[in-house]
């Protein structure tokens, strides 16, 4: 505080309030404008030139920053905890008639019903970045997914498994985008673009069915069957976004043809078979790190060396 007084006793010194063109050439004042803004006034051999001069964040408002920040992660921490203690009651008391996923969305909704009653408002957690969600909670899920996975199981069905992730999600994407193109032409909705209505399809198509799963795994379902749901809701999401990316660049061109079409769907061979052979990279070399380099006996070494392999393929 009192070398904040200081340095402004030192810029009230030097001159403000006056901005006079009576100064020596290549001398550096400090003015006010007419908004009462501090300007810095650079003077030559002409007329002076007035230039705003930088502000300065004091420490209230960084201060006031860092409470904000911390009361938004202070609220996302009670959210998550009364989350796991909901899942908790509902597995001990094996109430199998609300998944688990419908209590959380539940317990969401009923916050945000409570914000919009009381007005206060959160607007860091409101606004949702999606690439917080692809690039930091999607790797994760996707990679415990696979390490317990039961491989037997799904080498077995890896046929039905790729059929119903390739060929049932492009058939789900072509008959939502086309009823929805349909349905825009005939007057019955918003007409969209078929880019866009195409593009909507093939990511509304891909279903992540949390609370079936959770259902199979209760009801302790035909393994078979729990393994063909599990397997392709694990790989119509690649399908999905790589099926959207081709669609929109194929929408960039603005002169769309049966070529851009057949280019289309190279593009879409070629991201999906190197998005499948990274994936399979990264998958052996963590399955042959964790084999052969024995780091049992440090638990820290070998969480650390999982996040790495988590994260690594999305780089």
């Amino acid at each position: 505080m009192y070398k904040l007084i200081v340095v402004l006793a030192i810029v009230a010194s030097t001159g403000i309030g006056t901005c006079s063109g009576h100064d020596v050439p290549g001398q550096t004042n400090v003015a006010a404008n007419a908004t009462g803004l501090p300007t810095t006034m650079a003077t030559t051999a002409g007329a002076p030139t007035c230039v705003p001069a930088p502000v300065i964040t004091t420490a209230p408002d960084q201060a006031s920053e860092e409470s904000r920040a911390s009361l938004n992660i202070f609220f996302l921490l009670i959210i998550l905890m009364l989350s796991i203690f909901t899942t908790h009651i509902l597995i001990k008391y094996k109430f199998h008639y609300l998944p688990e996923s419908v209590a959380v969305v539940v317990i969401g909704a009923m916050i945000g019903l409570i914000m919009k009653w009381t007005g206060i408002h959160f607007e860091d957690l409101e606004q949702f970045d999606p690439q917080t969600f692809f690039l930091v909670l999607l790797p994760p899920i996707i990679f415990e997914s696979g390490y317990s996975l039961h491989k037997g199981n799904f080498f077995q069905n890896l046929g039905s498994i790729l059929l119903f992730a390739v060929v049932g999600t492009a058939i789900s994407a072509v008959i939502v985008g086309g009823g929805m193109y349909g349905l825009g032409v005939a007057g019955l909705v918003y007409p969209f673009t078929a880019i866009e209505c195409f593009a909507f399809g093939s990511l509304i198509s891909a279903v992540d069915p949390v609370a079936t799963l959770a259902i199979f795994h209760a009801l302790d379902v035909n393994p078979t069957l729990n393994m063909l749901v599990f397997g392709e809701s694990v790989l119509n999401d690649a399908v999905s976004i790589v099926m959207t990316r081709t669609i929109l660049s194929l929408g960039e061109n603005a002169n769309a043809g049966a070529a851009s079409v057949l280019k289309a769907m190279w593009q879409f061979i070629e991201m999906f078979t190197l998005s499948a052979a990274i994936g399979v990279a990264f998958a052996l070399g963590s399955a042959f790190c964790l084999k052969h380099v024995n780091l049992r006996s440090t638990p820290a070494l070998e969480f650390s060396m999982l996040i790495i392999f988590t994260y690594m393929p999305y780089g």
